[in-house]
């Protein structure tokens, strides 16, 4: 999708977010192998974001530079106030599996296309993420 660099997709997904694990690696059989276990929940949530992305119905992959929003919502428990969450999982783990995930629902063509990120971590009333990705226009001076 050759987007106008004004034209920006939102979508939230209800799932608690959980942070793109470390690969396991394999040597068995003489080859090298590196992978997530299938049994991991973060491919669950991975499918869960592929779904959602999938209902905004792009018109094709977003060309060129992009802006990726991400906030990460976590049910607080107990007496825990609604706030900026410091605890775990890390930040850069949680867009990671997001990035990836955009990147399968064909959002855009590759992560590598993410040019600005702003993203943060809050307790809160429930679990859930919300993701803006805006196309970014660069003008050249003299151009």
């Amino acid at each position: 999708m050759d987007a106008d660099a004004d034209e920006v997709i939102q979508l939230v997904v209800n799932v608690k977010p959980i942070a793109q694990p470390r690969h396991s690696v394999s040597t068995r059989g003489g080859f090298v192998k590196h992978y997530i276990p299938k049994t991991h929940p973060v491919h669950a949530y991975r499918e869960a974001i592929v779904q959602a992305a999938k209902t905004i119905q792009p018109k094709g992959p977003i060309e060129g530079p992009v802006r990726l929003e991400c906030v990460f919502c976590f049910k607080r428990s107990g007496r825990k106030r609604v706030g900026w969450r410091i605890a775990r999982p890390d930040l850069d783990n949680l867009e990671k599996a997001v990035m990836d995930a955009l990147t399968e629902a064909g959002i855009w063509l590759d992560d590598a296309q993410v040019a600005e990120k702003a993203s943060g971590k809050v307790d809160g009333n429930s679990d859930c993420i919300s993701i803006k990705i805006k196309r970014l226009g660069f003008d050249l001076p003299g151009r």
